[in-house]
């Protein structure tokens, strides 16, 4: 029997979501992650807004996005966690010591040392001193 904290989903369960409001971005990964799949006939109520009739999402995939991000926690640091966030967000791949710490609203110095780290990780490539980019 399934616990409290579960449910089970078949072939006839049926979901409805209120009104979730997602970054063009984000639906560029959830589909490229082949977690959500869209219609292509989508209307649009308004500049850069479109509403979405009907769309199907891949819970096992989900599932697995979700499991890797708890495993991206456990071995980063916020501030490591934060500034991947922030790389995988922004428009620019490279980015300096400052305009992360700025952005992410913490101490230069510890950006600067969770950057050294995510290097040694493999996570970013060191351009320059004090400039990284996204690998």
């Amino acid at each position: 029997m399934a616990s409290e904290s579960e449910f089970r989903i078949d072939g006839d369960t049926r979901m409805q979501f209120t009104s979730v409001t997602l970054t063009e971005s984000q639906i560029k990964d959830l589909e490229h992650f082949g977690i959500l799949e869209m219609n292509d006939d989508l209307g649009y109520s308004a500049p850069n807004v479109r509403t979405i009739d009907q769309a199907k999402i891949d819970l096992r995939k989900l599932k697995q996005l979700l499991y890797q991000y708890q495993l991206l926690s456990s071995v980063a640091s916020r501030v490591e966690t934060e500034i991947l966030e922030f790389f995988r967000e922004s428009e620019g791949r490279t980015h300096t010591t400052a305009e992360l710490a700025e952005a992410i609203d913490r101490p230069k110095s510890s950006v600067s040392r969770s950057l050294g780290r995510l290097v040694e990780k493999d996570q970013l490539d060191k351009v320059q001193d004090g400039v990284y980019r996204s690998i």
